[in-house]
C-alpha cells in the first residue's frame, strides 16, 4: 500500500485526496497532508471523515510518504522538488511553473532515483507533442483566453502599471515565451510550461494571453509545426463544481495521471 502525502489542500488537493480514498483505495492511502492554512485541512477532514491522515510539516510529509503530490503553488513546488528528489522519491507536480525555478534540476535528477510527474492539465495534445519531439518541432504557440476576474491578481498588472478594471473588451495583454509567461502569471499559465517541457523548451515556446470581462471560460489554442506535419488543438474548459477558478479538465488530468501510475495497463504515449 503506497502512502501518499498531499501538499496543498485547496480544490485540486481535496479532490485528489477523496479520489485516493475511493477510486485508488486498492493501491494507495492518504497518509499525510500539509497546508499553510489550517482551515483548509479542517475542511478536508469534514469532506472525507473516514480518512485517517495526519497533518504534518512539508519536510516530515516528504520524509514519511512514499509518493508526494504538490497542489499548492509555484513557490511550494520550487521548494518541494529538490527535497523529494534528494530522498529518491516520486512527486506529482500540479504547479508546473515551479519546475523552471529549481536550480541544477538536471544534476538533481541525475543523482536521484526519483521521478517528477507532470499532468497535461487543461490542454489537449500533449501526447502528440511528445511523439512529434522524436522527429523535429519547428514552432509551438499557445494562445490562452481567460476571464479577467481569474487574472486580475497576477503580478503582470502591477509590474506593468496596468489597471485590470480598465479592460472592457477582449485584449491581448501578454506575448512572450513560456518562462516569461509563468513569471507574470504564476497561477494561470502552468499549461504553457507543461507544453514547453513536452516540446521545445520554455524559451522557444511562444505564449499569448488574452483577457476580457466578457469571457466566461478558460480557452487554450495550440499550434505546432514541424517535420511531422501540423497540430492544432483547441479546448474550452468548463469550471469545476468545487471551485469556478479551477477547470474540470485540470482536475481530471491529475486523477488520470495517478490512474496511469497505479494501473497495470498504461494508455497514451
Amino acid at each position: 500500500m503506497i502512502r501518499i502525502g498531499i501538499i496543498g489542500c485547496g480544490t485540486i488537493g481535496s479532490v485528489l485526496a477523496k479520489t485516493i480514498q475511493t477510486r485508488f483505495s486498492r493501491f494507495a492511502r492518504l497518509a499525510y497532508v500539509s497546508d499553510i492554512n489550517p482551515a483548509q485541512i479542517a475542511k478536508l477532514r469534514k469532506k472525507i471523515r473516514s480518512a485517517r491522515f495526519r497533518s504534518v510539516s512539508i519536510s516530515e510529509l516528504i520524509k514519511k510518504s512514499d509518493f508526494v503530490v504538490e497542489t499548492a503553488s509555484v513557490r511550494a513546488a520550487q521548494e518541494v522538488i529538490p527535497q523529494v528528489l534528494k530522498q529518491g522519491k516520486d512527486v506529482l507536480i500540479l504547479s508546473v511553473g515551479g519546475i523552471l525555478r529549481v536550480k541544477n534540476l538536471d544534476r538533481l535528477l541525475a543523482r536521484s532515483c526519483g521521478h517528477i510527474y507532470v499532468p497535461s492539465g487543461g490542454i489537449a495534445g500533449v501526447d502528440a507533442v511528445l511523439a512529434a519531439r522524436i522527429g523535429q518541432i519547428k514552432s509551438i504557440q499557445i494562445t490562452t483566453r481567460k476571464p479577467l476576474r481569474s487574472l486580475q491578481n497576477a503580478p503582470f498588472f502591477l509590474k506593468n502599471g496596468i489597471h485590470p478594471e480598465k479592460i472592457r473588451r477582449p485584449t491581448l495583454i501578454f506575448e512572450g515565451n513560456a518562462r516569461e509567461a509563468i513569471e507574470n502569471f504564476p497561477e494561470n499559465v502552468n499549461v504553457a510550461v507543461t507544453l514547453s517541457l513536452a516540446g521545445i523548451g520554455p524559451r522557444k515556446t511562444r505564449v499569448r494571453v488574452f483577457t476580457s470581462p466578457t469571457y466566461r471560460y478558460n480557452m487554450h489554442e495550440i499550434q505546432i509545426e514541424g517535420g511531422f506535419g501540423r497540430i492544432v488543438s483547441q479546448v474550452t474548459n468548463f469550471p469545476s463544481r468545487e471551485n469556478p477558478k479551477t477547470s474540470a479538465l485540470a482536475i481530471g488530468s491529475a486523477i488520470a495521471i495517478l490512474e496511469k501510475i497505479f494501473k497495470r495497463i498504461k494508455i497514451g504515449t
